[in-house]
């Protein structure tokens, strides 16, 4: 069965672009924010300069870089835990 878009059918370069996308955003869903970035990265690797490709991947770095803060605070709260448990045994 042949996917129709618009009442057209899909170039097997634009069928792969919607594979990525629709893959990048159900990683988002369930927030792997590293694996939909790379399906978005690769959809436009098909299409450079789509608006919606380019604008879900910097959406998603974004939150890649505030997980990786939050990780950061986490660690370094840990760090310091074990630092005091340490000290004061």
């Amino acid at each position: 069965m042949n996917k129709v878009l618009d009442n057209q059918i899909l170039t097997p370069e634009e069928r792969k672009f919607r594979e990525f996308m629709n893959t990048g955003d159900d990683f988002i869903k369930i927030e792997i924010f590293r694996s939909a970035a790379s399906y978005y990265g690769k959809a436009l690797a098909l299409k450079p300069g789509d608006a919606e490709a380019g604008r879900k991947l910097a959406e998603t770095r974004e939150k890649i870089k505030k997980e990786n803060r939050a990780i950061y605070v986490i660690v370094a709260v840990a760090a310091v835990a074990v630092l005091l448990a340490v000290v004061l045994v």
